[in-house]
């Protein structure tokens, strides 16, 4: 693997990317598999479970569902990866720790059932994937570092 490349930490469907929030949302069906991957190498800096909702993860209003958001500092800038549930999912593992170094496609962690993945784009990254693509969990680059 290419550290320069941001790897998908979640298979599924893209759903949407937020350009003012650099936010790609990756939609997990009942069929992926729903581990979670350090999609940079990286140092845990923040782990943060919230609870909330059930709602079906592939609406907006899935945002305030039960989450945990896994920060990560890598050579590129902070990464935030956010484990969501779903209308199904009651469940979401963590296998990291604060302080906790991964390599690039490391297993974070496991989201049961049906669920959602969010990830940041660290500044400078160029999208390689648009709305509707399937992405792999540690496998389909999701964006590449721009050369200047």
């Amino acid at each position: 693997m290419r550290t320069e490349e941001l790897i998908s930490p979640a298979s599924g469907k893209i759903l949407r990317f937020d350009a003012d929030r650099n936010l790609l949302t990756i939609f997990m069906h009942l069929h992926n598999v729903h581990l979670t991957v350090a999609p940079l190498d990286g140092v845990v800096t923040r782990i943060t479970p919230e609870k909330g909702t059930f709602r079906p993860a592939f609406v907006r209003s899935a945002d305030f569902n039960t989450k945990n958001t896994i920060e990560l500092s890598t050579a590129f800038g902070d990464v935030r990866v956010v484990q969501i549930a779903g209308f199904f999912t009651r469940k979401i593992l963590c296998n990291v720790q604060v302080g906790q170094q991964v390599q690039q496609g490391e297993r974070l962690g496991k989201i049961c059932f049906g669920s959602r993945v969010d990830i940041t784009v660290p500044e400078g990254f160029a999208l390689l994937v648009t709305e509707g693509a399937r992405v792999r969990c540690g496998q389909t680059p999701l964006a590449h570092k721009k050369t200047t």
